[in-house]
């Protein structure tokens, strides 16, 4: 494992875990080493070594920092991962990490929906314990008794991930449902306020807002479509996203596009013209001129200096 660690960076890991005919079991670095389940793995990553260039997953990934920091950008959301913190990412979410330092220590357990879906828990249960609040970045700062006792179940489901005892299987889903358990105890004691406070209608038409931006941004670029499905004036959406947030609605419907936009430069050899029908812009100049305005340069120089070096 500690081989695999030093050799394999995050990216790598979750292609091979989310590709179908590069599953984990059939590289070869985890023949000897893994016995790879379904639907689920546990890695620890050690070092600066981490995927830079934005991707997204079909899987979740719930990652403990043990050492050494990064800064991750999940959508919207750009956090610093330090010691002790806590976060997951949820399917198909756009995210990339940034200035890892060389000490960083992760524990991360890759794992979709379906691996925990086997009546050992009602779906209700199994959505409680993976829902959280998408108008707030996902991480917590973990007390040191949490992290201990967090830090203690990651070890067991690795090694129980590596075993071939009986009632493998069913062994990593209880251990996995506890941690998932604890993770959950552990942020409720930390952001006890989080869980009891409610936002007021201003504070709810804004996140309404955000969550359709992500739904949407695809296909619907002004803010009077928004405001239409919400059932209120674009002035007045207008006003309150301002207020809230600092920007205007269409600045954050942009934002998204962009942040959408470096992923297909970065992580697909689609042409500028196919990710700017991808994107649904009329033209690819329409599309160059929409990208220079953030990146400062275009599409084709982002491409190759940009992504070069990320």
């Amino acid at each position: 494992m500690e081989q695999f660690a030093k050799t394999l960076d995050i990216s790598t890991t979750i292609r091979h875990f989310t590709s179908a005919d590069q599953h984990p079991q059939n590289h070869p670095q985890f023949k000897d080493e893994l016995v790879a389940e379904e639907n689920f793995a546990i890695i620890r990553h050690t070092g600066n070594m981490v995927a830079q260039l934005p991707f997204k997953a079909d899987h979740y990934a719930l990652v403990l920092c043990l050492a050494g920091s990064a800064v991750r950008t999940i959508n919207q959301f750009r956090f610093e991962v330090t010691a002790n913190t806590l976060h997951l990412t949820t399917p198909h979410s756009l995210n990339a990490w940034h200035q890892a330092t060389e000490d960083l220590d992760l524990y991360i357990v890759l794992f979709k929906k379906e691996f925990l879906a086997d009546g050992l828990m009602q779906e209700a249960v199994v959505n409680n314990l993976l829902d959280h609040d998408a108008d707030k970045a996902p991480v917590c700062l973990l007390a040191e008794h949490n992290k201990v006792t967090i830090y203690s179940l990651l070890q067991k489901l690795d090694q129980e991930f590596h075993s071939q005892q009986p009632f493998h299987r069913q062994m990593l889903r209880l251990l996995f449902f506890e941690l998932l358990f604890e993770c959950n105890r552990a942020v409720g004691r930390e952001q006890p306020a989080v869980s009891i406070t409610h936002p007021n209608r201003t504070q709810q038409l804004v996140n309404h807002y955000k969550k359709l931006v992500e739904a949407h941004f695809m296909q619907l670029r002004t803010v009077q479509e928004y405001a239409d499905l919400l059932f209120v004036t674009a002035k007045h959406l207008s006003e309150v996203v301002k207020h809230e947030t600092g920007l205007t609605p269409l600045q954050l419907i942009h934002n998204r596009i962009y942040q959408e936009a470096k992923y297909w430069l970065c992580a697909s050899e689609l042409s500028v013209k196919e990710i700017a029908d991808k994107l649904n812009f009329d033209t690819s100049s329409h599309f160059s001129r929409f990208f220079k305005h953030f990146a400062g340069c275009n599409p084709t120089e982002f491409q190759r200096i940009k992504c070069a070096i990320l």
